[in-house]
């Protein structure tokens, strides 16, 4: 039974309202990783009322404003801050899918955040290093994300290379999700381990 298993949750934070090739995929691994014993929760940058149709049944889902990519539309996600911040503390790891999605990371410092960039990048905002691990597509993008310490995961669909790097690989959509599912384990464990060793020493 999904429900009885369901004993971590994650908050899956989505810069897209439309979905493309890159989501559904992502959204396929978010299923498994349900079976896996997850609890999950979707946001994207949408009206209340507009739950994305493309949702599978079991995922929960909330609107959350990110700005959009013009310059200085980061304002809207400061805006946002406190609504992350409160779905933040229903979740054990919170999961940014994308450099947009980002924006959310000064807002989560007390909960264990995962961003995950899919394209390559000129510049890497300081925020960026607050996060408790970093994930890339392809190990060209992630040279680029120096002085982070990146995992590379591949895709478990085939995306844009000049967008995500020449050498992304595509993994088989199981394998993906499984080893999704053990580093975002991963990231929520040590940092429940410093936060008890943090409180045993005050």
């Amino acid at each position: 039974d999904m429900s009885e298993a369901a004993d971590k949750r994650l908050l899956a934070v989505l810069q897209v309202e439309r979905f493309g090739p890159p989501e559904a995929g992502l959204l396929d691994a978010l299923t498994r990783l349900q079976h896996q014993g997850w609890a999950v929760t979707v946001t994207t940058p949408a009206p209340e009322d507009s739950r994305p149709p493309e949702l599978p049944e079991g995922i929960r889902w909330a609107a959350l404003e990110l700005g959009g990519l013009a310059h200085g539309a980061g304002a809207r996600a400061v805006a946002s801050w406190p609504r992350a911040r409160r779905l933040a503390r229903e979740h054990d790891v919170v999961y940014l899918n994308g450099s947009v999605a980002g924006r959310l990371i000064p807002a989560l410092r007390t909960r264990p955040v995962v961003l995950h960039i899919h394209d390559t990048v000129r510049r890497v905002p300081r925020h960026w290093l607050s996060a408790d691990l970093v994930l890339a597509d392809s190990r060209s993008a992630g040279v680029l994300l120096d002085p982070l310490e990146v995992h590379v995961v591949g895709s478990p669909v085939e995306l844009d290379p000049a967008r995500s790097g020449t050498d992304t690989e595509v993994v088989e959509p199981q394998e993906y999700a499984a080893n999704l599912g053990a580093l975002l384990g991963e990231v929520a464990t040590r940092k429940r381990r410093v936060s008890a060793a943090l409180r045993g020493s005050s």
